[in-house]
């Protein structure tokens, strides 16, 4: 996945790369550097990374759904 993927994928989840590190529990200078190229070398972007974001947000609507349903703001 290139750089730019990443972060629109990040606004689709609507979060940033800081606040994706702390959800993934990944240091934030790791996540900061991915796509980077250093020295004629650019840090990939784990594969990981895609599906991660797709069934975080995936997630994030099926809490307010059942937010929704149940009546209760956590939507648990």
């Amino acid at each position: 996945m290139k750089k730019e993927e990443f972060i629109s994928l990040l606004a689709d989840a609507k979060i940033n790369k800081k606040e994706f590190a702390e959800i993934a529990n990944i240091p934030y200078g790791t996540v900061n550097g991915w796509g980077v190229s250093r020295k004629g070398v650019t840090l990939e972007i784990p594969n990981w990374v895609k599906p991660f974001l797709h069934y975080y947000k995936r997630s994030k609507h099926l809490d307010y759904l059942l937010g929704e349903i149940c009546g209760r703001a956590d939507g648990i």
